[in-house]
């Protein structure tokens, strides 16, 4: 399978069983990102906010029935109240399983669903989601084998108020930096952090 990151947490999973965009944001929403024009058979957003919900950016080439589950979470340390739900989602074929975390507010009561996942693509900003020492606990708990990094800040695009990748990479354990914004994934790709290039 491949996967290519668009920034944010906006990505495109190219896969035997469709295509499937995560959380797509809406154009001139998020700081330093290009405007999207992608294609999928599915399109999975986390929650409603604009910067994950810019679901018109998206053409449907044709609907594909894919093994899909999700978790109901919380965008906020407070059940909801401050920020609303959350949605995590699970997409397994090819007998590997990815998950996104869209914009998890809070550790999880409940890991077994995605213990040991193949993909795992986490928010580590901050602010609005779990921040790096939250996301690498939970990582610590879900034991995935290839950790990516999203919903953070570079010099060229992001929020101001949310952090850098670097906070998250001092402590993060197997990091490679790719020169690219895509990765292809097998069940041989090793243990690794992967930050891609935006």
């Amino acid at each position: 399978m491949k996967l290519i990151w668009h920034g944010h947490s906006c990505f495109t999973l190219e896969c035997q069983d469709g295509i499937v965009v995560f959380d797509p944001y809406k154009n001139h929403t998020v700081p330093g990102l290009k405007n999207l024009s992608l294609q999928a058979n599915v399109v999975l957003c986390s929650h409603e906010h604009s910067d994950h919900h810019g679901i018109e950016n998206v053409e449907i080439i044709e609907h594909k029935q894919m093994e899909i589950d999700y978790i109901d979470s919380y965008h906020d340390q407070f059940k909801g109240e401050q920020r609303g739900q959350n949605r995590i989602y699970i997409v397994q074929s090819e007998n590997m399983k990815v998950v996104h975390m869209g914009d998890q507010g809070c550790l999880l009561d409940d890991y077994r669903k995605i213990e040991g996942c193949d993909v795992l693509l986490i928010p580590i900003g901050g602010y609005y989601t779990i921040n790096s020492q939250e996301a690498l606990k939970m990582i610590e708990l879900i034991q995935p084998r290839l950790v990516i990094p999203m919903h953070y800040r570079s010099e060229q695009f992001g929020y101001e108020e949310i952090e850098t990748i670097e906070c998250f990479m001092k402590e993060a354990k197997h990091v490679i930096k790719y020169q690219t914004n895509s990765l292809i994934i097998t069940k041989d790709t090793p243990q690794q952090v992967a930050v891609l290039k935006c």
